[in-house]
């Protein structure tokens, strides 16, 4: 395997770790018992950001489909792993086509994928009436993630520590 590979798997755990605690250390119940809010997004967005969307799809992804597991709603983790998984890949591909002066941009419309998946599974697995209250939760959420991630990702452009990344 190469340098680069192994280098690229190992801040792939490491993210997918920061994504774990950053979803279940912060989880709060949605009332109603559709799901919880959390702060992982940021995390999502960060791994992609770092990564690149292919590998951060698949970390954030996993990784947020894993928390749903361990915080019991095991049911929405094939969901979560589509949603989270298919938002950092809109936000890589949407990052690297976007002028730089506007790249701010992909965060937030990254993470709207948000609670357009969500409030669809939930309508799939509940009706539109009961996922309708989600939307609200899960775009604040996003957004909230979206926010985080920006900053953190600022710092790590300051910091050099992306330039430094396989």
């Amino acid at each position: 395997m190469k340098d680069k590979t192994i280098k690229r798997i190992a801040l792939g755990g490491i993210l997918a770790a920061a994504t774990i605690l950053l979803t279940t250390l912060v989880s709060i119940p949605i009332p109603g018992g559709l799901g919880f809010v959390n702060l992982g997004d940021a995390g999502v967005l960060t791994a992609a950001f770092l990564l690149g969307g292919p590998w951060g799809a698949l970390c954030g992804g996993a990784a947020s489909a894993l928390s749903d597991l361990l915080l019991g709603y095991g049911h929405y983790a094939p969901a979560t792993f589509l949603i989270k998984g298919g938002m950092a890949l809109v936000f890589g591909l949407l990052y690297r086509a976007l002028p730089n002066r506007v790249r701010v941009a992909a965060f937030f419309i990254a993470s709207l994928l948000v609670p357009a998946g969500y409030f669809l599974y939930e309508t799939i697995l509940y009706g539109a009436v009961a996922a309708a209250p989600n939307l609200l939760f899960n775009l604040v959420q996003g957004l909230i993630g979206a926010g985080i991630a920006l900053a953190v990702c600022k710092i790590s452009e300051k910091t050099g520590l992306r330039g430094k990344q396989p």
